[in-house]
Formats: structure tokens, sequence, C-alpha cells
């Protein structure tokens, strides 16, 4: 009887394969995503390819997303994936995250497992999963694939000690060993403006503190670093890539000597047996992906074009459109908290038409004088696809295209936005207790940050 087999995709998908079952995580296999911010580091794979694999393997998939975001379920790829495949598929769905990715999955007819927090399910008699809530969005998942355990914590789940060690604890009451850790060693979102550099140099030492962090806590005999391997690829975020740690130097930093041994990176299409092999058994390959990696990051192709220029009269549509939506969600809730100077109207630069616009959910969108003290900038037409599309907020913020013009900009542009964030994952008139729930811990957290503020 074969040993299970990993097989490592690209940036943060994997697929795992059993006699049984095949588990798929986080597929983006091609194209880019956060309206073109985002670009794989190896465009060489693609989704053509796995689905047929998929489908020549005659097992039935389940699909695991660890976060409703495009790099780990990119629309390309489920467009694709529904067309083309043959087989049984499942996607696994941790209950109560994101009630939006549930109900575009069903939309598009797939069948959906939910997982209930912290409990395992049976995908087939050699493989199980059990997912585990990250904050407000983000999910880790614990895999049991034949006689190995599989942490996947994806590009920044459990980034703390304490959210180290309570999970540890979880686990050792269990009395479950991690086999093999599959984690992040560098962050994708905006991470200050151009001239910024020591902001993403401290960034990139929280990664690698956080792998370490990791590793000591769960001493996993393999550590299989995965969801760090994109690019920032338009002309307004590329110098967010500046910084960034390689591989190599992610392998050469002094807090992760003690785990240089068990550290093994995989290039795309690697495969090894969960069984057998072990990190001395993988060094050849994990020479070999070092090479691929840092010749990739050597490559840098000409970024990406900024997206087409927006019209102020479009501007102003967009916004119309994007209020009304936001009230008819939440019966008026973003008009009622901006009148209790809950929300305050967000002041947004526009360098390339050289404007000024203030957003104001009570006042709608008007124009301020070109040199008035804005919170954020970007370009026009990143603006128009903030307020037209749904993920508009959670793609501009990830994908970096904009810069930070006052010290509380970044706060002041999350919370206009919140209403939005808000409909994107489900939290609505039709779910007054999660939504009421999160509005409290949201102003709470604002109530704290400005505590902390007026103590500096």
């Amino acid at each position: 009887m074969p040993s299970p087999t990993f097989t490592f995709l690209n940036h943060a998908g994997f697929l795992l394969r059993t006699d049984n079952a095949l588990l798929l995580a986080d597929p983006w296999l091609d194209g880019t995503v956060l309206n073109d911010a985002w670009s794989l580091l190896d465009r060489s794979t693609s989704s053509a390819r796995l689905i047929a694999e998929l489908n020549a393997s005659g097992l039935p998939v389940f699909i695991w997303c660890s976060r409703a975001q495009p790099d780990r379920l990119s629309t390309p790829f489920l467009r694709r994936f529904r067309a083309e495949f043959r087989g049984i598929a499942t996607f696994l769905y941790r209950q109560g995250r994101d009630w939006r990715l549930h109900g575009e999955l069903r939309r598009n007819r797939f069948a959906v497992a939910e997982c209930a927090d912290g409990q395992a399910r049976t995908l087939a008699r050699d493989l199980r999963l059990t997912a585990f809530a990250n904050g407000e969005g983000d999910s880790w998942c614990l895999i049991r694939c034949g006689r190995r355990t599989l942490l996947h914590l994806g590009e920044c789940a459990l980034a703390t000690r304490a959210a180290c060690h309570a999970a540890a604890e979880r686990l050792r009451r269990a009395n479950i060993r991690v086999d093999v850790l599959l984690t992040g060693f560098a962050d994708m979102a905006w991470c200050g403006n151009p001239d910024n550099f020591s902001r993403r140099e401290a960034a990139a030492e929280q990664g690698i503190e956080r792998l370490a962090l990791q590793a000591e806590t769960f001493k996993p005999r393999l550590i299989v670093p995965v969801a760090s391997f994109a690019r920032f690829s338009r002309v307004d975020n590329a110098w967010l890539n500046h910084g960034r740690r390689t591989p190599l130097g992610v392998l050469e930093a002094p807090r992760l000597e003690a785990q240089r041994g068990i550290i093994r990176f995989l290039q795309p299409g690697a495969r090894f047996d969960l069984e057998f092999d072990s990190p001395a058994s993988l060094a050849a390959r994990h020479e070999q992906a070092l090479a691929h990696w840092m010749g990739c990051w050597r490559d840098r192709p000409e970024p990406l074009a900024r997206p087409a220029q927006a019209t102020v009269a479009e501007l102003k549509d967009a916004f119309l459109r994007y209020r009304e939506r936001a009230g008819e969600r939440l019966h008026g809730l973003p008009r009622l908290l901006e009148r209790l100077r809950l929300l305050r109207p967000l002041v947004l630069a526009l360098p390339d038409l050289r404007q000024t616009l203030e957003l104001s959910y009570l006042g709608g969108l008007r124009l301020l004088a070109r040199d008035a003290q804005a919170d954020v900038a970007m370009c026009s037409g990143t603006a128009l696809y903030l307020l037209r599309a749904e993920d508009g907020f959670d793609t501009t913020y990830a994908g970096g295209c904009f810069w930070v013009m006052r010290g509380s900009g970044l706060s002041a542009f999350g919370r206009f936005f919140l209403p939005q964030r808000m409909g994107r994952r489900g939290l609505d008139r039709q779910r007054p207790w999660a939504t009421g729930n999160m509005l409290l811990r949201a102003m709470l957290e604002w109530a704290v940050r400005g505590i902390r503020t007026a103590l500096r």
C-alpha cells in the first residue's frame, strides 16, 4: 500500500494524496490576483494541469480554503474547476468564518462541508482535517494524513507567543504530535510608504520571529515554508518588494539557526513521501528549490500598469451606489455611526487627477482644496475599484496600492470602509447578532487605540 504523499503546488497551495482521497489546499496557480496587485514568483504552474491530474486520479477531492482571499482560492481556478473537473469534489468551510464565501460556493453549485471549529472531520479512512479560527477571517488547520500530522498555519496564523502556547496546549491534551509544519515567512500586505524601508525590514524580522516561535513551540520534525511566494506586481506597489526576505535570507537568519536543519524549501511540483522522507532525504530537493526560488527573486519582470484613470464623475457615481448599498444592508447604520462621530469622513488624495476628495456617509462625495490634508492617497483607478467592488477595501489593503498621508490615516481608512468589509463577510441586517458583535469589538478596539495614543 503506497504511503501518503505531499506535493507543493505554488505559493500557499499543496496537494495531499492518500489511497482513498485527495486534499487540495489554497489553490492559486496562475494569473494575477487582487486587481493585478500580486503575481506569482513562479509563473510556470497552471490550473489546467492540476485539474487534469485530479481528474486522472479517480479519487474524491476535498478542497480547503484557509481564508476568503483570492491567493487562497482564485476565481479563475473556481471557474475552470467547475467547467473541467469530472469527479466528486467537496469544499471544506469553517463554520461561521465567512458567510459570503459559503454563499458563493453554494451559488456555484459546489458541494460544501462545514467544519465546526475545533472538531475533527473525517474525509476518508486515512485523511482527517480539524479547522480552527484565527481572528475574524482567517483560520488554521490540523491534518491527519495516514500516520502523520500536518499543522497548516499559512501566512500569519498563530503569530504570537500566547496564541502558539494556547494551540500547543490544545494539541498536548489531545496527545497530538506535529510532524510537518506548513507556515509562511513573509506577510503580503501594505507595509509602509515608498520611503519607509525600515518598516518593511521590521516586518520581515517579525516574519522570521513568528516562524522561529512556531518551530520552538510545536517542535515539528520538518518545516515546509508556504504562502510567501508572490510578489507585488504593479507600478504603484512594487516598492513593497524591497526589504522582504528571500528563502536564502530566511535560512541565514540567526534567529533560525536551531531550525536550519529541518527547514526544507520546495519548488512547484516537488513531491515527497510523508511516511519515509525526512529533512535529510529532502536535502537535495531543498538545494534545488533554493536555487530555483533565488532565480525567481532575481528575475524582476516589468511592473504591471496601474488601472486606467477614472473621472471625478465616475467616482461620484460609484460612491453614491456604494453608500446606498451600505445603508441598505445595515439599516442606515453607517450614517448613524458618522453622526455619532464613531466614523468620520475619509479624505482621499488622487495624485493622477490632482484632486482631493472627501467621502462621507452623510454628505456624499465632495471636492476639497488640492492641498487639503488627506488620510490616504491612491490612483483614481484604484479608488474606483475600491468603491465598486465588494472586496474593494480588502483588495486595496492587501495589494498595498496606496500611500498613508498622516499618522491616523491607515486607521481612518479601515474604519471608514468597515461597512463594506462587513458586507463582504455576510455581516448585515440578516445576521443582527453577529453584526452587532463585530461592531462592538471594532469600537472597543478603536477605544483602546485612542487611549494608547493619548497616553504616549
